[in-house]
């Protein structure tokens, strides 16, 4: 297990590197639902997660979601966007 741990924050292989990507952006939406909440310190969660993002696959990803509400994401999921 340390192993793995290492790897990932090692950014040593590309499964790390993407593993490292998708728990920043769940960062980033959770810290987008908490300021659609009223929190008011979670911009700067927003700020920190989008800031640790490496690909730029994960940049689009995150600035797509920083550019719609913060459960528009949900919507089309579930087919409800219109």
């Amino acid at each position: 297990m340390r192993g793995r741990v290492g790897e990932y924050e090692a950014k040593e292989t590309p499964e790390a590197v993407c593993a490292r990507d998708a728990d920043k952006l769940e960062c980033l939406l959770q810290g987008i639902e908490y300021r659609a909440q009223g929190h008011a310190n979670a911009q700067r969660w927003i700020d920190n997660s989008r800031a640790r993002l490496i690909t730029e696959t994960g940049k689009r990803l995150a600035d797509g979601l920083l550019g719609q509400d913060s459960l528009d994401w949900l919507r089309a999921a579930m087919g409800e966007d219109g």
